[in-house]
């Protein structure tokens, strides 16, 4: 029998999977097995927690029992159980020997019309991953059992075509793991330097400094320095807060717009202003507002006194000794009553240079951050670009 895929190849054949392949089980290992340092060991929850196209290392480890199930490459594992039929749709290949692997892990080992990385792309995709997910069972456990994988009809080119194709997703999987690594990278270098570019507590300079800046750095009490806003509005963008992404237009939060109707007593923010959540400021929920607009009353915004760089004290905000400094200053019983009003916020002391040295810190900072956004930015087009492929691909 012959299907042709959305792309203009040779006809592709269709047979049982069973003819294709040889099972088998992953043996008995659990979350419980689990140490620091041993045999590494591949768990079904991977497929879910990390998935790849293909296992070349992991960060869990075990000691090896009697009758355990080691792998010699190239074998394909599909969950056989997990919380949704789709969950466990997905398969990954084990690029390397000497994994074990876990209970729970469905073993496919392609028969030579097979590549394995082809294998592992077509079972996590198009009319095969449809059919896998309706041969799943269960309601609060969903399982799926090699009798059931056996009976699943794959639809495949010719070898060297199959090669093809796994090679071309390998090289989309390397490149989104090389700007992966890269923006890592730099976000380590970011928190690296947030803790050695500013002074610690007891210190009056910093670690790390540019090398035509010298003297102590200033102390200032934060009241010095900032006032709060207290200008109300009802016109303006509607403008929020977040721990990870700071001061960003409440039009690009990914969830409901649960602000109320009536805006009169909402806060003017400014280019320039420092928001802050005042019940999340203990867990980073800060920064620079590069707009002008309005917040919800639950925000605090806070405005320059004088010759400061803004920019430079909102990063001073993302230290941790700075965060742990909010956290102590906050009012409230317990961590869900927590709250840094400016009166508070104004009492605490911080150490600044001049002004000059500020800006030459914060263009540090935000060049690392410009290049975080084009990895990041690379990242999500070379991930549209294989999910496009993957639909176009496969039958």
């Amino acid at each position: 029998m012959s299907h042709y895929s959305n792309l203009p190849f040779r006809a592709w054949e269709q047979r049982k999977l069973e003819e294709l392949a040889a099972f088998s089980k992953g043996s008995g290992y659990t979350k419980n097995d689990l140490v620091e340092k041993g045999m590494p060991l591949v768990l079904y929850g991977r497929l879910y927690t990390k998935y790849e196209t293909i296992i070349t290392e992991v960060n869990t480890f075990t000691k090896m029992k009697d009758k355990s199930v080691i792998s010699k490459g190239n074998e394909v594992v599909v969950p056989s159980s997990g919380e949704t039929a789709k969950d466990i749709s997905r398969a990954s290949v084990i690029g390397a020997e000497g994994f074990i692997l876990g209970g729970d892990l469905n073993i496919i080992k392609p028969k030579r019309e097979l590549n394995s990385i082809f294998l592992a792309l077509t079972i996590s995709n198009g009319e095969q991953q449809k059919e896998i997910i309706k041969r799943a069972q269960g309601k609060s456990v969903v399982h799926v059992y090699n009798t059931d994988l056996k009976q699943v009809k794959l639809s495949y080119p010719t070898f060297n075509e199959q090669e093809k194709i796994g090679s071309f997703f390998r090289q989309l999987d390397n490149a989104i793991a090389l700007h992966q690594r890269k923006l890592d990278t730099l976000k380590l270098m970011k928190k690296g330097f947030l803790q050695q570019m500013f002074p610690k507590i007891e210190a009056d300079i910093p670690e790390i400094r540019f090398a035509d800046f010298d003297g102590k750095w200033e102390q200032r009490k934060l009241g010095e320095v900032f006032n709060e806003r207290s200008e109300r509005s009802a016109d303006g963008e509607l403008i929020s807060v977040t721990i990870n992404s700071g001061v960003i237009k409440a039009s690009k939060l990914e969830k409901k717009d649960n602000s109320s109707f009536d805006k009169s007593n909402y806060k003017v923010v400014k280019k320039g202003d420092i928001a802050y959540n005042s019940m999340r400021m203990w867990q980073g929920a800060s920064g620079y507002s590069s707009y002008d607009g309005i917040l919800s009353p639950a925000y605090t915004v806070i405005c320059p006194r004088k010759d400061i760089d803004t920019i430079f004290i909102a990063y001073m905000f993302k230290k941790i000794d700075m965060i742990q400094t909010f956290q102590r200053n906050s009012q409230g019983l317990t961590s869900d009553t927590w709250n840094l009003k400016f009166p508070s916020l104004s009492t605490i002391k911080i150490k600044i240079p001049a002004n000059d040295e500020q800006i030459k810190i914060t263009n540090l900072f935000q060049k690392l951050e410009y290049t975080s956004i084009l990895h990041q930015n690379r990242i999500e087009m070379l991930k549209k670009v294989k999910k496009a492929y993957l639909q176009t691909m496969f039958i």
